[in-house]
């Protein structure tokens, strides 16, 4: 069988993260491809060379470079700060790699545009990680979307929601500055919602957008306080191409909430429904069933195939849609096709992102 080398660039949490996927695959799915951890870096050598050691890369690097520098890379996978993706992007097309990225892909429009431009990006496989999109229950949405069961789309709301940025006492972190984050909230939890949506529903045709940032400074961990200058919490009205209307909210102050997303699109035929908090269900709701009301389908674990581990009937968990995310990536590479969504797919949803920071910033809505 094909070993396929991959390098993780970044090792905080999305880091560890996708290193569980590329632990756990070969459980969950017996592929017909071996996986190698190559190679890590991260902000600092010694944090590498801790991860090298406790998960068992080949090689702690010390910077990007270097990775590229061994001769059996396949794949580099971008965990780093949002800031420095377009860069590793750049880096990595040049040296013809597979590229498997987290979200947002880019920072702004310029960077888009530098990306769409490589001459490279068509002749290797990349992946945009929206993870959500690969829960059962956002399949089987799919599925029924692509199936006209919701007839006409008229209107939606999604939302992604979380505590984080409540308590004004929180320390400072990266994600709070706009030089490493590239944007807030709206790249942070944003590009989910979108995502969901336009996977779902349909492209975006224009957007009105209220961002709010809730304190001004933070603790910088050092006794002073630190200017705050990326948005706690974006609000939204949304208008597909199709006509549909409806809400997209991405907040870190929703008190009492956990990471809270969900979607529900209403057609003239039907509606549907996905509360990721309660992800084994979708529910679903037909106009001519005989009873009203949703029905609840199970959807749990299950993720088809005659080797899937372990059975469907078991609960899913929110680190099973990165797993399966990363394990479609893997598959592409090694069957040299496409994967979806692409880099090109993330940079669409970045589109909508900068076209709703632009909204804010002057207060009108914007036609993309």
């Amino acid at each position: 069988m094909r070993t396929i080398h991959a390098a993780v660039i970044g090792f905080g949490f999305m880091g560890k993260t996708h290193t569980y996927g590329y632990k756990t695959i070969p459980l969950f799915y017996e592929p017909n491809f071996n996986i190698h951890l190559a190679a890590v870096c991260a902000h600092t050598y010694e944090h590498a060379l801790a991860a090298k050691e406790r998960y068992g890369f080949a090689h702690a690097a010390h910077n990007l470079d270097e990775i590229l520098s061994l001769p059996d890379i396949d794949v580099i996978d971008i965990c780093t700060p949002n800031a420095l993706h377009t860069e590793a992007i750049l880096k990595a097309l040049d040296a013809k790699k597979h590229i498997y990225c987290e979200k947002p892909v880019a920072c702004g429009t310029t960077e888009t545009r530098l990306i769409l431009a490589h001459p490279n990006l068509n002749k290797v496989v990349t992946q945009t990680v929206f993870n959500n999109r690969f829960m059962p229950a956002a399949k089987l949405a799919k599925q029924f979307m692509q199936e006209g069961k919701l007839g006409k789309i008229l209107s939606f709301r999604a939302h992604m929601i979380m505590p984080s940025n409540v308590d004004p006492s929180s320390p400072m972190r990266w994600r709070n500055s706009r030089q490493a984050a590239g944007g807030g909230v709206l790249y942070d939890l944003g590009a989910h919602v979108m995502d969901m949506l336009t996977w779902l529903a349909g492209p975006v045709k224009s957007v009105y957008t209220k961002n709010q940032t809730a304190y001004a400074s933070r603790p910088d961990g050092k006794g002073s306080l630190a200017p705050v200058d990326t948005d706690d919490a974006s609000y939204s009205i949304i208008t597909l191409a199709n006509g549909a209307v409806g809400t997209a909210e991405a907040s870190k102050l929703a008190t009492g909430k956990n990471t809270d997303l969900f979607i529900e699109i209403h057609g003239d035929k039907g509606a549907l429904k996905i509360d990721f908090m309660d992800a084994n269900w979708l529910y679903y709701y037909d106009s001519a069933a005989p009873y009203k009301g949703y029905t609840r389908i199970e959807t749990v674990q299950n993720y088809g195939g005659d080797k899937n581990f372990p059975p469907a009937r078991h609960p899913l968990g929110w680190i099973r849609g990165h797993a399966d995310s990363l394990y479609e990536f893997l598959r592409a590479v090694n069957e040299n096709r496409p994967a979806v969504p692409s880099l090109a797919d993330g940079l669409y949803v970045q589109s909508v992102l900068d076209a709703m920071y632009q909204s804010a910033q002057h207060n009108r809505e914007i036609v993309l």
